[in-house]
């Protein structure tokens, strides 16, 4: 018996190599169960806080934007209000009269009145000081103050910025006005000193959230007030680059600071306008991390919360899952290692579990253990029983004259061959044994390549795979079909190939396909002797009617020249010769047209597209009706008539068609033409008629209908060329179709046409 080749792929050693490689064990299971139990509600209060510190974020922003617009709110009315009170002072009799001892004292007593004001005074045209509250202003220059230039300039009321007050020393906030007399002229400018000091007094009265920072700042960034931490001092440019950016470039709302900013901050800008003009900014910040300080710290002590409720539980969940789990679990692996090694009685001395679930477990092992007992008794039969059959089989194998080998299907070494195999390749059955696969199917030989691989598995099936090349002994290579299949070999899986020659068919079906090849050669040379014959015979048509159209011009060239001699004098003879000249001449032009239109027919490449046939009716009755504008026809015609063919081609079949129909309609006292859809043609092909009431013809002479030249009325009644429905008849074969009519003198006609295709509709 040859050696068995097949190795077991599989083996308890791997089986337990990869147990131990395993990490998790059901207590660490039980405590990551309840980890991942616990991560939801981290997970919740996690998404809970980052909404809840949107909405505080959300609501400092509502505050802060509040409180800027509150301040910038209660700057307005100020400054308003002390350009009302320069417009009184600036029209006050000791201001316009400028008496310096009267103005100073008016204006002292002004002052007094007014709470957050340094000074107010009376500049003259010539820029120094006429007058001020504190009468310590004498001979003090101030015309190069701006408010006092713009005062002038603009003849309106004017706001300089941050200064140091040259007669108080203090710093301040100008707003300036111009004297105007009764004459319109301007003799001076009013002032009035705001205090900063007493400003930036009131700003903390206003602050909301009490965290937030709050700054007044010029038209140039310059601090005139502040409040809170870290803002700069006043009369110096704003220390938040943020702030001094929007200012510069007049930006206003929230302001938002560059990414990563230490701290970061909410802020915003509020603009103080009057008259539509800004004139000076409310900056308001509140650090984010005081706003949500609160909430963050409530968030740690909520997670310290969860985490020491979760270690609670795991310590619980690790002390009970040992006693009900662990220990049963190991208990049923223990006796799961009894059975592998065949010790079926201590398996099922298992102590009982208070657990169902394990406890059904454990009624699963003893029934397994059962079952497998009874299984290995069965199976113990059966190898007996297959030994017996593979004994019978082999039998068969080897006196099978089909030729069949096995062969292993990764070492491709040959494992049983029968008689049959061995004489076809011209081994003995002991000489193929020592062989490979390769030997008798090469993945290269002379003429063919192939991969050895993959064509025994692509055999596989109910169909053969081939031809592919097989080497006999001797070099022989011969052409053979293989169909592969699964057996089981010794007990372990092989191939089983069944081989079919070939060759001899294979060379029968090459001198078919060569004779094959020499038919078709010679039905192309008769195609390309056709197609000459069809263009000589082209060539011949034009060539003919320009043949016959040249007399045929001059013919009735000489007849037109020759009524033109004749004129008025020519008798009822020469009139009726020279009708009968014209006439002919038409009817010459007529059969020369039919005539090309019928070799047409035969030589035009067809274009198939879907065609509507109703339409195409209705443009060719309109035709006739625009060449015979006397005639009244009823025209009945079906809607929906479509079909799949040429357009060229099937509008020249219905103008001989309905070109017949209503000239053979001519002498009917109410004539009448149907174009319906044909009833009777099962939907087996685009069918229809056409049907007229007209002069008919008998039903004898139908045979000769579609035949060039044959007519079956006289010329004089109903004038032809006999060629119109022979067109009409080579149009329809062109489309695989068929035409037929039935008729009855004085009754009348009807064409019955199928094109061969389904017609839609």
């Amino acid at each position: 018996m040859t050696e068995n080749p097949f190795e077991p792929t599989y083996s308890l050693e791997a089986a337990n190599t990869k147990r131990s490689r395993a990490w998790l064990g059901l207590r660490k299971l039980l405590v990551l169960m309840v980890l991942m139990a616990a991560l939801p509600l981290a997970l919740v209060e996690l998404i809970n806080n980052d909404e809840e510190q949107r909405l505080l974020v959300e609501r400092a922003r509502a505050e802060l934007d509040a409180l800027g617009t509150g301040l910038a709110g209660n700057q307005t009315p100020r400054l308003v209000g002390i350009g009302q009170f320069l417009f009184a002072v600036s029209v006050a009799h000791p201001v316009l009269g400028q008496d310096r001892e009267g103005c100073a004292r008016y204006l002292g007593r002004l002052l007094s009145l007014e709470p957050g004001l340094l000074n107010v005074g009376l500049i003259g045209l010539d820029g120094r000081l006429v007058c001020d509250a504190t009468g310590n202003g004498r001979d003090v220059y101030l015309g190069d103050r701006d408010y006092f230039i713009r005062a002038l300039r603009d003849r309106q009321p004017a706001l300089g910025a941050y200064q140091v007050g040259r007669v108080t020393a203090r710093p301040s906030m100008v707003v300036a006005r111009p004297v105007v007399g009764e004459s319109g002229r301007v003799s001076g400018v009013v002032y009035a000193a705001l205090d900063l000091a007493f400003l930036a007094g009131v700003v903390p009265e206003l602050l909301s959230p009490p965290d937030a920072r709050v700054q007044l700042l010029d038209i140039a960034g310059v601090v005139l007030a502040s409040a809170g931490a870290d803002t700069a001092p006043i009369g110096t440019p704003a220390a938040d680059p943020v702030l001094r950016a929007a200012v510069m470039e007049g930006r206003t709302g929230r302001l938002d600071g560059p990414s990563g900013e230490k701290p970061p901050l909410l802020r915003n800008l509020h603009p103080v306008k009057i008259g539509g003009d800004t004139v000076m900014y409310v900056a308001a910040a509140v650090p984010l991390d005081e706003v949500v300080a609160p909430l963050r710290r409530s968030l740690y002590g909520r997670l310290v919360g969860i985490l020491a409720i979760v270690l609670a539980v795991a310590a619980v969940v690790w002390s009970v899952g040992q006693r009900l789990i662990v220990r049963p679990v190991e208990r049923l692996v223990a006796g799961l290692r009894q059975v592998e090694t065949g010790d079926f009685a201590r398996a099922l001395n298992q102590p009982a579990t208070p657990l169902r679930e394990l406890d059904d477990l454990q009624r699963s092992l003893a029934s397994l253990v059962i079952t497998l007992e009874a299984q290995r008794f069965e199976r113990d039969q059966a190898l007996a029983a297959l030994s017996d059959r593979e004994a019978r089989y082999r039998e068969l194998f080897k006196a099978n004259p089909q030729v069949m080998f096995v062969y292993d299907v990764r070492s491709l070494r040959i494992l049983a061959v029968n008689q049959a195999a061995a004489l076809y390749y011209g081994y003995t059955r002991e000489e193929m044994l020592e062989m490979a696969l390769p030997d008798i199917w090469p993945g290269r030989t002379p003429g063919v390549e192939q991969d050895t691989q993959a064509l025994p598995a692509a055999a596989h099936g109910h169909q053969p795979v081939g031809p592919v090349s097989h080497l006999r002994q001797g070099g022989d290579i011969r052409q053979v079909e293989v169909l592969v299949s699964s057996v089981l070999f010794e007990g372990f899986s092989a191939e089983l190939a069944m081989v079919t020659d070939v060759t001899d068919r294979l060379d029968a079906q090459a001198r078919e396909r060569e004779g094959a090849e020499r038919l078709e050669q010679r039905v192309a040379d008769r195609t390309r002797e056709l197609e000459l014959s069809l263009r000589e015979l082209e060539a011949f048509s034009y060539s003919v009617s320009h043949d016959l159209r040249n007399p045929l011009g001059a013919v009735g060239m000489f007849g037109q020249m020759l009524q033109a001699h004749l004129g008025e004098g020519a008798d009822e003879q020469a009139r009726t010769y020279l009708a009968r000249i014209e006439q002919g001449v038409r009817g010459m032009e007529r059969l020369i047209d039919d005539l090309l239109a019928l070799a047409q027919v035969a030589r035009a490449q067809l274009v198939v597209a879907p065609v509507d046939l109703t339409a195409l009716c209705r443009e060719v009755l309109d035709d006739l009706r625009l060449a015979d504008p006397g005639r009244s026809v009823e025209v009945l015609l079906d809607e929906g008539l479509q079909c799949t063919g040429d357009v060229g081609l099937l509008r020249q079949m219905l103008v001989n068609l309905l070109g017949n129909a209503w000239k053979f309609t001519a002498r009917t006292l109410k004539p009448c033409i149907h174009i319906g859809r044909e009833t009777g043609a099962g939907g087996a092909a685009a069918a229809f008629f056409v049907k007229d009431n007209g002069a008919g013809f008998d039903m004898r002479f139908a045979g000769r209908l579609f035949l060039p030249f044959e007519r079956l009325h006289g010329d004089h009644d109903f004038p032809g060329t006999g060629i119109g429905l022979a067109t009409v008849q080579r149009i329809v074969a062109r489309h695989g179709g068929r035409i037929w009519a039935e008729a009855a003198p004085e009754q009348g006609a009807t064409f019955h046409v199928e094109l061969g295709q389904r017609l839609h509709g």
